[in-house]
């Protein structure tokens, strides 16, 4: 296998770096119509005409299949008798071969308060998400996927708990070693239950067939910076459409370039029509490590 350093691609010719098993390097013009598997031809400056064995040069590093990282964020203060403490966590776990892919996320937020009147204190935020998906390759670029999306907000009063189940088809509109961009869409299943005022709410406790749609960008530019971003958009076929849209974002910062030690940022929009409040945005800033 070739280990390609870096390439300058044009309407004529290909320009390549191969790295020699030795470590040495050698850049030339790469002849397509002569290379295969087993041999690869350039034309160098200064050599003229080269044939080049696999065996000779350096493999090119497997790529992981199983993937992992986990961060967390802690803020606390202290005025007088006031106290106030919010923690935040993510875990990201993912496997990807040549045609499947398995991701699950999960993320929680908490945050509690007490003044100095207040005895027991009181908890401000109690909510998170779990995100679980696979997909199938067909072939080049189409895919089948199924998700399975749970939100729950412990506050609210209408709508605790929110799942979204969908399946569908998938096209990569973008997919290179460093970027993906990936639409999705299919048919969709929404339930909504939990609260003070469910049982008062025509709507909550019950499940709802719907369509769903998702649009997720990845870009890993180099080993100090990847972004993240999807948008999922459901609607339920209940008083008309009833529509629910989660936008999410991170932004992972290695500071050593090693893949091990980040810092993230991350965001969260939600919007769901079914619940009460309708909108839920929460903001972390996180340190994590790879966990494989």
């Amino acid at each position: 296998m070739l280990l390609l350093d870096g390439s300058s691609r044009s309407s004529i010719a290909e320009t390549v770096t191969l790295t020699l098993s030795n470590g040495d390097k050698i850049k030339g013009t790469l002849i397509k119509s002569e290379s295969n598997e087993q041999t690869t031809v350039i034309n160098h400056p200064s050599l003229g005409r080269l044939e080049i064995q696999a065996n000779s040069l350096k493999a090119k590093p497997k790529k992981k299949r199983w993937t992992g990282s986990f961060s967390a964020g802690v803020t606390g203060s202290n005025t007088d008798q006031d106290y106030d403490l919010d923690s935040t966590s993510q875990l990201i776990t993912q496997y990807k071969d040549e045609v499947n892919l398995l991701s699950f996320k999960a993320n929680t937020e908490y945050d509690f308060s007490r003044s100095e009147d207040q005895k027991k204190g009181s908890t401000d935020t109690n909510q998170g998400q779990i995100d679980l998906r696979y997909s199938y390759t067909f072939s080049g670029k189409l895919s089948a996927y199924a998700s399975n999306i749970y939100e729950y907000d412990m506050l609210n009063q209408v709508g605790k708990n929110n799942l979204i189940n969908s399946i569908g088809l998938g096209y990569d509109l973008i997919k290179t070693d460093t970027t993906t961009l990936n639409f999705s869409a299919g048919p969709a299943a929404q339930s909504v239950w939990g609260g003070p005022g469910c049982n008062t709410d025509q709507y909550c406790g019950n499940t709802y067939f719907g369509s769903s749609a998702r649009i997720g960008f990845d870009w890993v530019p180099n080993n100090f910076f990847n972004l993240s971003l999807s948008n999922q958009f459901t609607g339920s076929y209940v008083d008309g459409v009833s529509p629910s849209n989660n936008f999410s974002g991170t932004i992972k910062i290695y500071p050593f370039g090693n893949k091990k030690l980040f810092t993230s940022l991350n965001g969260q929009l939600i919007y769901n029509a079914l619940t009460t409040p309708q909108i839920d945005n929460s903001f972390s800033l996180q340190f994590g490590t790879q966990l494989f």
